[in-house]
């Protein structure tokens, strides 16, 4: 590789690789879906459950609402954790911009 540009063989390689990307449909369903604004809604609606599940499981000591308050608390922590590490990521690049 001369300089900053890529060779023409890395060039049609990068090129096949693109192309089968782009024909991967359950890849582009998978990028297209993860909209930040819809995942940080559900990320409050299910913390909000999960919040109420836990009060009424722990007034209560009910059965079927602390295996519901499990499992809320289970979608909430997977559906909020991407975009924690977005949100510290973000955090930690404007504070090595800042120096």
């Amino acid at each position: 590789m001369d300089g900053a540009g890529l060779s023409d063989h890395e060039q049609r390689a990068l090129s096949a690789i693109e192309a089968d990307l782009k024909g991967d449909r359950s890849l582009d369903r998978l990028l297209r879906s993860g909209h930040p604004r819809r995942r940080t809604l559900a990320a409050c609606l299910l913390g909000a459950v999960t919040v109420a599940l836990f009060v009424a499981a722990s007034v209560t000591v009910s059965q079927p609402l602390i295996w519901a308050f499990a499992a809320a608390w289970t979608l909430t922590a997977v559906t909020a954790l991407p975009l924690i590490g977005r949100w510290a990521s973000r955090r930690w690049q404007l504070r090595d911009r800042r120096g």
